[in-house]
């Protein structure tokens, strides 16, 4: 676990410090975290629509206990989605558990065709 640990803190503050995650805290007005998410910008094959060869992937999104259901995930999106919009990118992908499932299709997200095979 502590070894997953920090790896994680090491892949984090590399992309931070390339500009490829940016975070988005949600704070109540005594300055306590009620929520986060991230965008990671990947590095994606290039096409004939993406010649930027850049994707933002939604990741990350928790909102602490006490402010479920409180609009707080709701504004994480809604802002990262902004940020996104605001640099011109065409879509924005994200892989919902069952719990975020109906607010992202709020937003108008709706599955793809992906596939996975574990080994």
């Amino acid at each position: 676990m502590e070894e997953s640990e920090g790896r994680t803190r090491n892949w984090i503050k590399e992309k931070l410090s390339k500009g490829e995650l940016i975070g988005f805290i949600a704070k109540t007005e005594d300055s306590r975290v009620a929520g986060s998410g991230c965008i990671w910008i990947r590095e994606e094959q290039p096409r004939p629509t993406n010649p930027r060869q850049a994707q933002p992937y939604l990741m990350s999104m928790y909102t602490e206990r006490e402010f479920r259901r409180k609009g707080v995930a709701k504004l994480i999106v809604k802002r990262a989605l902004d940020w996104c919009r605001e640099r011109d990118y065409e879509r924005i992908i994200l892989h919902a558990s069952e719990q975020g499932r109906a607010l992202y299709e709020s937003f108008g997200f709706g599955p793809t065709t992906e596939m996975r095979l574990k080994f």
